[in-house]
């Protein structure tokens, strides 16, 4: 049967807006996963199947990318507190060693609480400090190196905010003038996905070795009472603030 000159028209008006919106969803749903990038699926704000760390992601990294991660690398608990562990049998692991930290450890590290390896955290300096502030002044030391390298990471990931940005703003704009397709747009938002997956790895980690550090205080107050521990605590504040940006810039990474 022929269309009616009115019929193709309606047809023809239907397809475009069709294709806009699917444009424009393309180009602003970033503030979810990919619907599905290299075999992984996001089903209601819930990922499934394929890697969920890459997001399908299949190019290059950047250097600033591969920055990101190495710092990142350091929150990663089973990295902290493969080291504290293995600090405490005498065992070199974790990134310096370039070992498989469970092993080295002989598995002692699956499972481990928080509080468990506070506990062990406070007596390994007691094994190594006989004086108490000495103790004291060793625990602030770690927590403030704790905050030099989040405040690292947290420069990492602005860097890759913006170069993010840059990227997926330019792939929009060639989508848009038909000179790039879906698939790459798609790679790129997974890209971008990936990395703020790295960063919120980073910042679990960061609150778990946060919470360690807060579990030692209060142990080693209640061991000493008396000493003052204003110093470690000033540190550990600092600590938590830098770990709230950390977290509040992951959050805004996909809305590049």
């Amino acid at each position: 049967m022929m269309l009616q000159p009115f019929g193709r028209s309606a047809i023809l008006m239907a397809t475009t807006l069709m294709l806009i919106a699917c444009t424009a969803g393309l180009e602003t749903h970033t503030e979810r996963p990919p619907a599905e990038v290299g075999g992984r699926f996001s089903i209601g704000g819930f990922s499934f199947g394929g890697k969920p760390d890459t997001f399908g992601y299949e190019g290059e990294l950047s250097p600033q990318e591969a920055a990101l991660r190495e710092q990142a690398r350091k929150f990663d608990r089973t990295v902290w507190q493969g080291m504290l562990i293995g600090a405490v049998v005498g065992t070199a692991v974790g990134v310096a060693a370039g070992g498989d930290t469970e092993d080295a450890v002989g598995g002692a590290i699956i499972g481990a609480s928080v509080g468990a390896i506070a506990g062990m955290y406070v007596a390994h300096m007691q094994e190594r400090y006989a004086n108490k502030e000495d103790q004291l002044d060793a625990m602030i030391k770690d927590v403030r190196n704790s905050n030099r390298a989040t405040e690292t990471l947290i420069a990492d990931v602005k860097t890759v905010i913006e170069e993010d940005r840059r990227r997926l703003s330019a792939v929009q704009k060639r989508v848009a003038q038909g000179q790039a397709s879906a698939k790459e747009l798609e790679q790129e938002r997974g890209r971008v996905w990936g990395n703020r997956r790295v960063v919120e790895k980073a910042a679990v980690g960061g609150q778990d070795q946060y919470r360690m550090f807060e579990g030692a205080i209060q142990r080693f107050q209640k061991q000493n009472p008396g000493v003052k521990t204003t110093g470690f605590e000033q540190e550990l504040k600092s600590y938590r603030n830098n770990l709230a940006t950390l977290d509040r810039l992951a959050t805004g990474m996909a809305k590049a």
